[in-house]
């Protein structure tokens, strides 16, 4: 092994310091810089402790490596964040621990609108009862004209898990996206399709009081 590769070579300790390679603050200058090897070479250092660390937080390994992938997506953007004191381990960290705030706030909402939209399943079998499939009807009447009124990228996301029923990893690979980008379509969409319907309710209501 040459002395440039070792030089290039970084680990740390279960503290996150640097136990041996190249320093520290060389690295972190270069990173500061934009150089893509140093990236690389902060990524085989530290995407095992990240993916582990993330692992344990959702608890699903899929979800780990999603968050992963975004990780190293947003910190390639965030170079120039960096600080000449910003230890890397912990900055990482950071940004997967925030990603994975934001994953567990959209599936919450998420699940909660989806329950809500539930009743206006397009799929479902229609009731025998007359009047309730009258019912029926106008809300599914509602709800496609509601989605019609989505961005389309949203709309599909919304279409796809909610229409479709296929779980979030199924739909995320359909729309060639990865899961995370699909759940924020989805979760803005549902956000946006609640409040047409809300409004047209309304609207449906003060034009039956006149």
């Amino acid at each position: 092994m040459t002395a440039v590769t070792k030089s290039r070579r970084i680990r740390y300790n279960v503290s996150g310091e640097e136990m041996s390679g190249e320093d520290g603050q060389e690295l972190l200058g270069r990173l500061r810089r934009g150089d893509k090897d140093a990236l690389h070479a902060l990524y085989c250092a530290c995407q095992p402790r990240l993916f582990s660390y993330l692992l344990r937080l959702s608890g699903r390994r899929e979800v780990a490596q999603d968050l992963c992938s975004e990780v190293w997506c947003r910190a390639a953007g965030k170079l120039d964040t960096l600080r000449p004191d910003s230890r890397l381990l912990p900055w990482l960290f950071v940004i997967g621990r925030n990603l994975f705030v934001s994953h567990c706030r959209w599936r919450s909402r998420d699940e909660h609108y989806l329950n809500e939209l539930g009743r206006l399943h397009v799929g479902a079998e229609p009731p025998a009862d007359p009047p309730a499939a009258a019912l029926r009807s106008e809300r599914e009447a509602a709800l496609e004209a509601a989605l019609a009124r989505l961005p389309s990228i949203h709309r599909e996301a919304v279409v796809l898990v909610v229409v479709e029923g296929l779980t979030r990893e199924e739909a995320a690979e359909v729309a060639g996206i990865s899961v995370i980008a699909l759940r924020q379509r989805l979760s803005r969409g549902l956000k946006t399709l609640k409040k047409i319907l809300a409004e047209e309710g309304s609207a449906d209501r003060g034009g039956k009081d006149e």
